[in-house]
Order: C-alpha cells, then sequence, then structure tokens
C-alpha cells in the first residue's frame, strides 16, 4: 500500500467523520480500541448507528491483519460476532466484516 493510499484511508476512518469507536477482541486475543465505518453510512444523514441484528464494518487492515472465527465488537455495551468476512486485505487496506448479534454463524 503506499502512503498516500495509507494517509487517505487513516482520514476516512476519523471518527470526526464517518468513523465509529468499538472494542475489538480477536479470538483468544486482548481487546483494542479500533474504528470501524458502518457499510452504507449515509453521509447526509451522519447515522453511525448499528442496524437490528446484522452489521457490516470497514475496518482498517492495520487494525485487524487476520479476521476470523471468534473474533467480536462491543459497542455501546452490545457484543457483536463476526459471521462473516466479506473481502478485502492487505492491498485494499481494509476489510468489510459482519457482525451479528446472535452470533450463529461464524467464519
Amino acid at each position: 500500500m503506499n502512503a498516500q493510499f495509507a494517509i487517505d484511508i487513516a482520514a476516512i476512518f476519523n471518527t470526526d467523520e464517518m468513523g465509529v469507536s468499538v472494542s475489538y477482541t480477536p479470538s483468544g486475543g486482548e481487546a483494542v480500541t479500533i474504528t470501524v465505518i458502518t457499510e452504507g453510512n449515509d453521509p447526509s444523514i451522519m447515522s453511525t448507528a448499528a442496524p437490528a441484528n446484522s452489521w457490516k464494518v470497514h475496518v482498517q487492515y492495520a487494525d485487524v491483519a487476520t479476521p476470523g472465527k471468534g473474533d467480536i465488537i462491543t459497542r455501546d455495551s452490545v457484543t457483536w460476532y463476526l459471521i462473516g468476512n466479506l473481502g478485502g486485505g492487505k492491498d485494499a487496506g481494509e476489510w468489510l466484516l459482519e457482525f451479528s448479534k446472535s452470533g450463529r454463524r461464524m467464519v
């Protein structure tokens, strides 16, 4: 990833813009605070609210290099379980991940 792309990604994930702070806990690891962007976030209404049960978020690759089964995020005391890796990676600079409150389906 080139330097300008890294700067652009960091600007987009800024919590003063569209980013939302969450606690990300990899399976068997320690929780860290990261910034995510809700998929489909509509800048015109500036809503960063999570939906009812399924939540798709963009996560920076620099924050989460290997998302996997058993990973969770916590936002506003609500736990979300990773149920799908929808793409991305190192070259993209980010992942698109799907989380669920129920956690029945795991990657």
